[in-house]
């Protein structure tokens, strides 16, 4: 759904057989990926009944609840060792990490190379001018005067 790049996304529940149809059971979720950080409104107690009845995540939609940690609560609910009514566990380093275009992280990476240059280059313009001072103050300094015979 959506519009020319900007996409919005529907999680549903299709029938295997009538999935390229477009007819579907049950609408879950959706996911809204132009948010920064992208958004995941899932219904859980939804999700988990049908995952329990069988039903197979497609990839995407997988790695969404996995973030959302709908998928590690199933298995828990169908081993036994939790209830349905347990909260899930979201992933804190994938839920809410915010986009970042790869032209952006280059520029960064651009930017902290050129201020490592930068202190570089003041440290050795600080060396140097310490020995020039170093230099200049032995040479102004009296000469030891010899002793008079």
């Amino acid at each position: 759904m959506g519009h020319r790049h900007k996409p919005f996304y529907r999680i549903s529940v299709a029938d295997s057989r009538s999935a390229a149809t477009g007819k579907f059971l049950e609408q879950i979720g959706h996911y809204d990926p132009n948010q920064n950080p992208p958004v995941v409104k899932v219904n859980e107690a939804s999700a988990l009944k049908w995952l329990k009845q069988g039903a197979r995540p497609s990839d995407t939609v997988r790695s969404l609840f996995h973030r959302e940690g709908i998928m590690e609560k199933s298995q828990l609910v169908i081993k036994g060792k939790i209830t349905e009514t347990t909260p899930a566990k979201a992933r804190a380093a994938l839920k809410n990490r915010p986009k970042v275009h790869k032209k952006v992280k280059e520029a960064e990476a651009t930017a902290a190379k050129e201020s490592l240059a930068a202190a570089v280059k003041a440290t050795a313009a600080a060396a140097t001018a310490a020995a020039a001072a170093a230099t200049a103050a032995a040479a102004e300094a009296p000469a030891e005067e010899t002793p008079a015979a």
